[in-house]
């Protein structure tokens, strides 16, 4: 199965969105009232974030949803942990350099948002510990290096319970049933905080396995766009981020990979190029607001500086994101040399059995 360009498309735009979202909405607003910007899409980070769960859930589960190649599965499986944790890795310990060399303002001197952060000792045991471990299974926003991080642990153990949905339901006829019944059950036992989060990943492989089906091409023209339209406006409506996720991501999904022209233009030059960049930007955006942005907004003195100062923050994002794609590419490849390693002899032995 080819790589579907249109993932790729909504993963690099929902970073362009998160970056949005931390640089003028969270973390360097022009005033209180920049807030209220959440509220519309390319503002949204929130709900991009929300957007990424589903994708994840579909990009995990479209070929083994149709093929049923129960070593490629595997693969998937073996890789995942190492496909995130490099990255993390790598990007944690340049903020923990910066931290070494003492780069870091005093609590007291920092805007009041940056605060509660980077108080720590920047120890290598630290480092290794939160980035290999914490980041994953025990967050805490004291402690971290990087505020966006704190939905890895979601994005591990989505992947994890999606992947052992869909191998349970792969034979059944009634795949697309069983997997939105995994997400009443998750949205039943797991913790609410984090229960419609994790209920996006099986939702995600209910749309692949609609897409494999051919359903999603027949959508009419007038319903994808309705479709659209209803996911852009429930943050308009309501701030419940449950119904962010159920309501407005799963629809902003659906209609963008229905809607012809959306999906053509998710899968362009542009979008695919945002695509390559899209965990990159993630990790890396949070370090140059905070270690560039949030002194020079100090500094900034009048409206005009600070509005300067963050379309700097912006440029800059890319091209620090641009420098990062090697970092995120070893590990790509190295999370397939350790599946190939762990999986490869495996099957073999059970083609020799």
């Amino acid at each position: 199965m080819t790589r579907l360009g249109v993932l790729d498309g909504l993963r690099g735009w929902g970073a362009v969105f998160v970056l949005l979202f931390h640089l003028f909405c969270d973390a360097l607003p022009l005033g209180p009232w920049a807030t209220n910007l959440q509220y519309f899409l390319p503002f949204n980070g929130q709900l991009a974030v929300l957007v990424f769960f589903v994708v994840s859930g579909f990009a995990l589960s479209v070929r083994y949803l149709s093929d049923g190649d129960l070593q490629a599965w595997s693969r998937v499986l073996a890789g995942r942990y190492i496909r995130l944790a490099i990255p993390i890795l790598a990007a944690c310990f340049i903020v923990h350099m910066v931290m070494v060399f003492d780069l870091v303002a005093p609590p007291s001197e920092r805007l009041p948002v940056f605060r509660p952060y980077f108080n720590f000792e920047p120890t290598i045991s630290h480092h290794l510990r939160f980035s290999l471990f914490d980041v994953f299974f025990d967050y805490r926003g004291s402690e971290t290096y990087i505020g966006p991080l704190w939905t890895m642990g979601i994005e591990l153990i989505g992947s994890f319970i999606v992947l052992l949905a869909i191998l349970v339901v792969r034979r059944l006829p009634a795949r697309i049933p069983m997997l939105c019944g995994f997400a009443v059950m998750i949205l039943m036992l797991a913790p609410p905080k984090n229960a419609a989060m994790l209920a996006l990943f099986p939702l995600g492989a209910a749309l692949a396995d609609c897409f494999n089906r051919g359903w999603l091409d027949d959508v009419p023209t007038p319903i994808s766009v309705l479709i659209l339209v209803v996911g852009a406006s429930v943050p308009l409506v309501t701030s419940s981020k449950m119904a962010w996720g159920l309501l407005s991501a799963l629809p902003l999904t659906l209609g963008a990979i229905a809607f012809a022209p959306a999906r053509a233009w998710l899968s362009g030059k542009l979008s695919a190029w945002l695509g390559r960049l899209s965990f990159p930007l993630y990790l890396i955006h949070g370090p140059i607001i905070c270690f560039v942005g949030e002194p020079m907004t100090r500094a900034a003195d009048t409206g005009i500086q600070k509005v300067g100062v963050q379309f700097l923050v912006l440029l800059l994002s890319f091209c620090a994101a641009r420098a990062f794609v090697p970092v995120n590419d070893v590990a790509v490849r190295l999370a397939h040399r350790f599946a190939n390693f762990v999986v490869g002899p495996a099957f073999a032995f059970r083609r020799v059995i």
